[in-house]
Protein backbone atom coordinates (compact mmCIF):
# COMPACT_ATOMS: atom_id res chain seq x y z
CA UNK A 1 0.00 0.00 0.00
CA UNK A 2 3.05 2.76 0.31
CA UNK A 3 4.20 1.73 -2.78
CA UNK A 4 0.90 2.42 -4.25
CA UNK A 5 0.66 6.02 -2.63
CA UNK A 6 1.05 9.19 -5.21
CA UNK A 7 2.44 12.21 -4.49
CA UNK A 8 -1.29 13.53 -3.49
CA UNK A 9 -1.33 10.89 -0.79
CA UNK A 10 -2.49 12.24 2.27
CA UNK A 11 -0.43 9.98 5.04
CA UNK A 12 -1.86 8.59 7.70
CA UNK A 13 0.21 5.07 8.13
CA UNK A 14 3.18 5.60 9.09
CA UNK A 15 4.09 6.33 13.11
CA UNK A 16 6.60 8.78 12.95
CA UNK A 17 6.28 12.21 14.39
CA UNK A 18 6.67 14.93 11.53
CA UNK A 19 8.96 16.73 14.12
CA UNK A 20 12.88 16.81 14.11
CA UNK A 21 15.06 16.38 17.28
CA UNK A 22 15.62 19.43 18.88
CA UNK A 23 18.36 21.64 17.41
CA UNK A 24 20.84 21.50 20.65
CA UNK A 25 20.91 17.82 19.67
CA UNK A 26 21.87 17.97 16.24
CA UNK A 27 24.25 20.64 17.18
CA UNK A 28 25.45 18.16 19.87
CA UNK A 29 25.85 14.97 17.38
CA UNK A 30 27.36 17.40 15.40
CA UNK A 31 30.49 18.30 17.82
CA UNK A 32 30.90 14.60 19.11
CA UNK A 33 32.00 13.91 15.91
CA UNK A 34 34.15 16.27 15.64
CA UNK A 35 35.79 15.85 18.90
CA UNK A 36 36.66 11.89 18.23
CA UNK A 37 33.09 9.79 19.73
CA UNK A 38 33.28 7.97 16.79
CA UNK A 39 34.55 4.65 18.39
CA UNK A 40 32.62 1.94 20.20
CA UNK A 41 31.41 2.32 23.70
CA UNK A 42 31.06 0.25 26.32
CA UNK A 43 27.99 -2.49 25.58
CA UNK A 44 25.85 -0.97 28.53
CA UNK A 45 26.39 2.57 26.82
CA UNK A 46 27.22 5.75 28.05
CA UNK A 47 27.43 5.97 32.13
CA UNK A 48 26.73 9.46 32.07
CA UNK A 49 23.33 8.93 30.21
CA UNK A 50 22.37 5.43 31.66
CA UNK A 51 22.79 7.90 34.84
CA UNK A 52 20.38 10.33 33.77
CA UNK A 53 17.81 7.60 32.72
CA UNK A 54 18.06 6.24 35.61
CA UNK A 55 17.89 9.42 37.20
CA UNK A 56 14.37 10.10 35.17
CA UNK A 57 12.58 7.12 37.16
CA UNK A 58 13.82 7.25 40.57
CA UNK A 59 10.67 8.74 41.40
CA UNK A 60 9.33 5.35 40.94
CA UNK A 61 12.10 3.38 42.10
CA UNK A 62 14.34 4.99 44.12
CA UNK A 63 17.61 2.71 44.02
CA UNK A 64 18.13 2.56 40.39
CA UNK A 65 21.66 3.58 38.65
CA UNK A 66 23.66 3.33 36.03
CA UNK A 67 23.85 -0.58 36.39
CA UNK A 68 20.15 -0.84 36.12
CA UNK A 69 20.16 0.15 32.16
CA UNK A 70 21.33 -0.76 28.82
CA UNK A 71 21.67 1.42 25.77
CA UNK A 72 20.08 -0.52 22.80
CA UNK A 73 19.67 0.44 19.05
CA UNK A 74 16.29 1.45 18.90
CA UNK A 75 13.22 -0.17 21.07
CA UNK A 76 13.09 -2.82 19.05
CA UNK A 77 16.65 -3.70 19.76
CA UNK A 78 15.54 -3.34 23.64
CA UNK A 79 12.78 -5.92 22.90
CA UNK A 80 14.82 -8.24 20.97
CA UNK A 81 17.29 -8.28 23.85
CA UNK A 82 14.78 -9.25 26.38
CA UNK A 83 13.08 -11.33 25.03
CA UNK A 84 16.40 -13.44 24.27
CA UNK A 85 17.12 -13.20 27.57
CA UNK A 86 14.05 -14.78 29.00
CA UNK A 87 12.39 -17.19 26.17
CA UNK A 88 13.64 -20.01 25.78
CA UNK A 89 11.98 -22.80 22.75
CA UNK A 90 8.79 -23.86 24.17
CA UNK A 91 7.91 -21.37 26.35
CA UNK A 92 5.30 -18.07 25.45
CA UNK A 93 5.04 -14.67 26.14
CA UNK A 94 1.15 -13.37 26.42
CA UNK A 95 0.79 -10.53 23.86
CA UNK A 96 -1.86 -7.57 23.77
CA UNK A 97 -3.96 -8.15 20.38
CA UNK A 98 -3.96 -5.49 18.98
CA UNK A 99 -0.15 -5.67 19.04
CA UNK A 100 2.67 -3.67 17.68
CA UNK A 101 3.58 -6.07 14.69
CA UNK A 102 6.86 -6.70 16.02
CA UNK A 103 5.97 -8.09 19.20
CA UNK A 104 5.02 -11.61 18.28
CA UNK A 105 7.83 -12.27 15.92
CA UNK A 106 10.17 -11.93 19.04
CA UNK A 107 9.18 -14.89 20.71
CA UNK A 108 8.90 -17.01 17.34
CA UNK A 109 12.81 -16.16 16.60
CA UNK A 110 13.50 -17.52 20.12
CA UNK A 111 11.76 -20.38 19.53
CA UNK A 112 8.58 -19.67 21.24
CA UNK A 113 5.40 -19.16 21.22
CA UNK A 114 3.19 -15.53 21.33
CA UNK A 115 -0.08 -15.94 23.31
CA UNK A 116 -2.71 -13.85 22.60
CA UNK A 117 -4.94 -11.90 25.14
CA UNK A 118 -7.55 -9.41 23.69
CA UNK A 119 -8.05 -6.06 23.77
CA UNK A 120 -11.39 -5.20 22.88
CA UNK A 121 -13.11 -1.89 21.75
CA UNK A 122 -15.57 -2.56 24.00
CA UNK A 123 -13.11 -2.09 27.03
CA UNK A 124 -11.38 0.54 26.17
CA UNK A 125 -8.49 -1.39 24.55
CA UNK A 126 -7.28 -2.72 28.40
CA UNK A 127 -7.40 -6.57 28.74
CA UNK A 128 -9.17 -8.23 31.79
CA UNK A 129 -7.99 -10.53 34.27
CA UNK A 130 -10.39 -13.14 33.59
CA UNK A 131 -9.72 -13.21 30.10
CA UNK A 132 -5.97 -12.91 31.04
CA UNK A 133 -6.66 -16.22 33.62
CA UNK A 134 -7.92 -18.18 30.47
CA UNK A 135 -4.85 -18.07 28.68
CA UNK A 136 -2.30 -18.50 31.07
CA UNK A 137 -0.68 -22.21 31.41
CA UNK A 138 2.92 -23.45 32.45
CA UNK A 139 4.65 -22.47 29.48
CA UNK A 140 3.64 -18.59 30.18
CA UNK A 141 6.94 -16.79 31.47
CA UNK A 142 5.92 -13.44 30.57
CA UNK A 143 3.22 -10.46 30.50
CA UNK A 144 3.96 -7.92 27.80
CA UNK A 145 1.80 -5.06 28.02
CA UNK A 146 2.09 -1.88 25.55
CA UNK A 147 0.60 1.71 27.28
CA UNK A 148 0.30 4.10 26.04
CA UNK A 149 -0.78 1.49 23.30
CA UNK A 150 0.61 1.48 19.24
CA UNK A 151 -2.16 0.87 18.04
CA UNK A 152 -5.00 1.84 19.92
CA UNK A 153 -3.96 4.61 21.55
CA UNK A 154 -4.85 3.29 25.02
CA UNK A 155 -3.65 4.31 28.21
CA UNK A 156 -4.52 2.32 31.87
CA UNK A 157 -5.68 3.80 35.10
CA UNK A 158 -3.60 3.11 38.31
CA UNK A 159 -5.86 0.24 39.41
CA UNK A 160 -6.00 -1.53 35.72
CA UNK A 161 -2.26 -1.23 35.85
CA UNK A 162 -2.19 -2.78 39.72
CA UNK A 163 -4.84 -5.46 38.77
CA UNK A 164 -2.24 -6.56 35.99
CA UNK A 165 0.93 -6.33 38.20
CA UNK A 166 -0.93 -8.74 40.69
CA UNK A 167 -2.00 -11.44 38.13
CA UNK A 168 1.99 -11.41 36.89
CA UNK A 169 3.08 -12.08 40.49
CA UNK A 170 0.46 -14.49 41.13
CA UNK A 171 2.24 -16.40 38.25
CA UNK A 172 5.18 -15.67 38.77
CA UNK A 173 5.86 -13.63 35.49
CA UNK A 174 8.12 -11.35 34.02
CA UNK A 175 6.32 -8.01 33.16
CA UNK A 176 7.96 -6.65 30.08
CA UNK A 177 6.60 -3.02 29.46
CA UNK A 178 6.49 -0.89 26.36
CA UNK A 179 6.37 2.54 27.58
CA UNK A 180 8.10 4.25 23.96
CA UNK A 181 4.79 6.74 24.66
CA UNK A 182 5.41 8.20 28.08
CA UNK A 183 5.74 11.48 27.18
CA UNK A 184 2.83 11.58 24.77
CA UNK A 185 -0.02 11.74 27.56
CA UNK A 186 -3.02 14.26 27.08
CA UNK A 187 -5.40 14.11 30.35
CA UNK A 188 -3.42 12.21 33.16
CA UNK A 189 -0.09 11.14 34.41
CA UNK A 190 1.59 8.33 32.58
CA UNK A 191 0.99 5.16 34.35
CA UNK A 192 3.85 3.33 34.70
CA UNK A 193 4.62 -0.38 35.62
CA UNK A 194 7.63 0.12 36.57
CA UNK A 195 7.69 0.59 40.64
CA UNK A 196 4.51 -0.98 41.02
CA UNK A 197 5.71 -3.57 43.57
CA UNK A 198 7.17 -5.97 41.08
CA UNK A 199 10.51 -5.72 40.32
CA UNK A 200 10.32 -8.51 37.74
CA UNK A 201 10.12 -6.23 35.24
CA UNK A 202 11.97 -5.21 32.07
CA UNK A 203 11.14 -1.51 30.94
CA UNK A 204 11.54 -0.68 27.15
CA UNK A 205 11.53 2.93 25.90
CA UNK A 206 12.90 4.98 23.07
CA UNK A 207 13.45 8.41 22.33
CA UNK A 208 12.28 8.14 18.88
CA UNK A 209 9.11 9.05 20.36
CA UNK A 210 10.61 11.55 23.14
CA UNK A 211 12.79 13.70 20.68
CA UNK A 212 11.44 12.57 17.51
CA UNK A 213 14.55 11.07 16.62
CA UNK A 214 12.98 8.00 14.86
CA UNK A 215 15.89 7.59 12.71
CA UNK A 216 18.74 7.56 14.47
CA UNK A 217 17.38 4.54 16.62
CA UNK A 218 18.27 4.67 20.34
CA UNK A 219 16.35 2.93 23.14
CA UNK A 220 16.95 1.71 25.92
CA UNK A 221 16.03 -1.27 28.70
CA UNK A 222 15.41 -0.77 32.36
CA UNK A 223 14.92 -3.35 34.93
CA UNK A 224 15.27 -3.05 39.02
CA UNK A 225 16.77 -6.09 38.64
CA UNK A 226 20.51 -5.99 38.16
CA UNK A 227 21.34 -9.67 37.37
CA UNK A 228 19.02 -9.53 34.75
CA UNK A 229 20.66 -6.90 33.66
CA UNK A 230 23.93 -8.81 33.80
CA UNK A 231 21.87 -10.79 31.15
CA UNK A 232 20.36 -7.97 28.64
CA UNK A 233 24.05 -6.58 28.36
CA UNK A 234 25.18 -10.02 27.46
CA UNK A 235 22.29 -9.90 24.68
CA UNK A 236 23.01 -6.91 23.47
CA UNK A 237 26.94 -7.20 23.13
CA UNK A 238 25.69 -10.30 20.96
CA UNK A 239 23.01 -8.50 18.89
CA UNK A 240 24.83 -5.23 18.26
CA UNK A 241 28.24 -4.93 20.46
CA UNK A 242 27.06 -1.11 21.50
CA UNK A 243 25.21 1.64 20.45
CA UNK A 244 26.49 4.67 18.15
CA UNK A 245 28.86 6.53 20.45
CA UNK A 246 28.14 10.17 19.38
CA UNK A 247 24.68 9.74 19.67
CA UNK A 248 24.27 8.67 22.80
CA UNK A 249 26.19 12.57 23.67
CA UNK A 250 23.35 14.41 21.84
CA UNK A 251 20.77 12.31 23.36
CA UNK A 252 22.11 13.52 26.78
CA UNK A 253 22.43 17.22 25.71
CA UNK A 254 18.60 16.51 24.82
CA UNK A 255 17.83 15.38 28.55
CA UNK A 256 19.57 17.84 30.00
CA UNK A 257 18.48 21.07 28.17
CA UNK A 258 15.67 20.50 26.00
CA UNK A 259 13.30 18.45 28.52
CA UNK A 260 10.38 20.76 27.14
CA UNK A 261 10.38 19.26 24.13
CA UNK A 262 8.02 16.26 24.27
CA UNK A 263 5.58 18.73 25.93
CA UNK A 264 5.59 20.57 23.07
CA UNK A 265 4.74 17.89 20.60
CA UNK A 266 2.22 16.48 22.94
CA UNK A 267 1.05 19.73 23.06
CA UNK A 268 0.57 19.64 19.20
CA UNK A 269 -0.50 16.03 18.96
CA UNK A 270 -3.41 16.92 21.83
CA UNK A 271 -5.18 19.56 19.12
CA UNK A 272 -4.71 16.85 16.09
CA UNK A 273 -6.25 14.10 18.31
CA UNK A 274 -9.28 16.42 18.94
CA UNK A 275 -9.94 17.07 15.38
CA UNK A 276 -9.51 14.07 13.96
CA UNK A 277 -11.69 12.16 16.72
CA UNK A 278 -13.98 14.75 16.30
CA UNK A 279 -14.15 14.22 12.48
CA UNK A 280 -14.08 10.19 12.52
CA UNK A 281 -17.21 10.30 15.26
CA UNK A 282 -19.14 12.81 12.89
CA UNK A 283 -19.19 10.16 10.16
CA UNK A 284 -22.11 7.39 9.92
CA UNK A 285 -20.80 4.16 10.73
CA UNK A 286 -17.42 5.03 12.60
CA UNK A 287 -16.79 4.80 16.08
CA UNK A 288 -13.69 5.86 17.70
CA UNK A 289 -12.38 6.20 21.19
CA UNK A 290 -10.43 9.20 21.87
CA UNK A 291 -7.38 7.93 22.90
CA UNK A 292 -5.14 9.73 26.13
CA UNK A 293 -2.12 8.73 24.67
CA UNK A 294 0.43 8.26 21.38
CA UNK A 295 -0.73 8.68 18.33
CA UNK A 296 -3.06 6.81 16.74
CA UNK A 297 -6.94 6.28 16.80
CA UNK A 298 -8.11 3.02 15.83
CA UNK A 299 -11.87 3.69 14.98
CA UNK A 300 -14.21 0.83 14.27
CA UNK A 301 -15.76 1.48 10.55
CA UNK A 302 -18.26 -0.84 9.17
CA UNK A 303 -18.98 -1.11 5.43
CA UNK A 304 -20.93 -3.56 4.11
CA UNK A 305 -19.29 -6.13 1.97
CA UNK A 306 -15.99 -4.90 2.83
CA UNK A 307 -13.84 -6.57 5.72
CA UNK A 308 -10.82 -4.22 6.87
CA UNK A 309 -8.09 -4.60 4.85
CA UNK A 310 -10.55 -4.28 1.38
CA UNK A 311 -11.50 -1.16 2.86
CA UNK A 312 -8.06 0.45 3.99
CA UNK A 313 -6.93 -0.13 0.19
CA UNK A 314 -10.28 0.94 -1.13
CA UNK A 315 -9.77 4.30 0.49
CA UNK A 316 -6.19 4.51 -0.83
CA UNK A 317 -7.57 3.72 -4.60
CA UNK A 318 -10.36 5.99 -4.61
CA UNK A 319 -9.81 8.85 -2.08
CA UNK A 320 -5.90 9.00 -2.15
CA UNK A 321 -5.79 8.33 1.98
CA UNK A 322 -3.47 5.73 3.53
CA UNK A 323 -4.59 4.46 6.46
CA UNK A 324 -3.63 1.01 8.04
CA UNK A 325 -6.14 -1.92 8.13
CA UNK A 326 -6.89 -3.24 11.55
CA UNK A 327 -5.61 -6.84 10.43
CA UNK A 328 -2.21 -5.52 10.24
CA UNK A 329 -1.51 -5.74 13.87
CA UNK A 330 -3.84 -8.95 14.49
CA UNK A 331 -7.25 -10.76 14.16
CA UNK A 332 -8.71 -8.74 16.48
CA UNK A 333 -8.24 -5.82 14.86
CA UNK A 334 -10.86 -6.90 12.17
CA UNK A 335 -13.02 -4.02 11.40
CA UNK A 336 -11.12 -1.48 12.56
CA UNK A 337 -8.74 0.78 10.80
CA UNK A 338 -5.69 2.89 12.50
CA UNK A 339 -4.90 6.35 11.37
CA UNK A 340 -1.61 7.68 12.71
CA UNK A 341 -2.18 12.03 13.15
CA UNK A 342 1.13 12.85 12.21
CA UNK A 343 0.65 15.39 10.10
CA UNK A 344 -0.63 19.06 10.20
CA UNK A 345 -4.08 20.09 11.02
CA UNK A 346 -4.75 21.02 7.25
CA UNK A 347 -3.36 17.50 6.26
CA UNK A 348 -5.64 15.71 8.34
CA UNK A 349 -9.03 18.21 7.54
CA UNK A 350 -7.98 17.06 4.02
CA UNK A 351 -7.61 13.33 4.75
CA UNK A 352 -10.65 13.53 6.74
CA UNK A 353 -12.59 14.78 3.78
CA UNK A 354 -11.65 12.73 1.54
CA UNK A 355 -12.65 10.09 4.14
CA UNK A 356 -15.87 10.83 4.49
CA UNK A 357 -16.61 11.12 0.18
CA UNK A 358 -15.06 7.34 0.05
CA UNK A 359 -17.07 5.94 2.90
CA UNK A 360 -20.37 7.82 1.44
CA UNK A 361 -19.53 6.58 -1.97
CA UNK A 362 -18.82 2.81 -0.66
CA UNK A 363 -22.63 2.78 1.35
CA UNK A 364 -24.26 4.29 -2.23
CA UNK A 365 -25.42 7.17 -0.28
Amino acid sequence: MFDMAGDDTVQFGLGEPDFQPPKLAIKAFNLAMEQGKNKYTTTAGLPQLRQKIADEWSHLSPNLGQSNVCITMSGTNALLDVFLAIVNPGDNVLIPEPYFPLYPQHAVICGGEPNFYPCNFNNGFVPTIDDLESRINDNTVALLVNFPSNPTGATVSLSQRDDLVKFAKKHDLWIITDEVYDRIIYNEEHVSFLGAGHDKLFLINSFSKTFAMTGWRIGYVLSPDKDAMIEINKMQYYVTACSNDAMQYAVLEAMNNASDYPSKMCSEFKLRRDLICNRLNAMPGVSCHIPDGAFYVFPKVEVDGYNSEQLALAILEKGGVLCSPGTAFGEAGEGHLRFAYTLDKDGISKGMDRLEEVLSELRGE
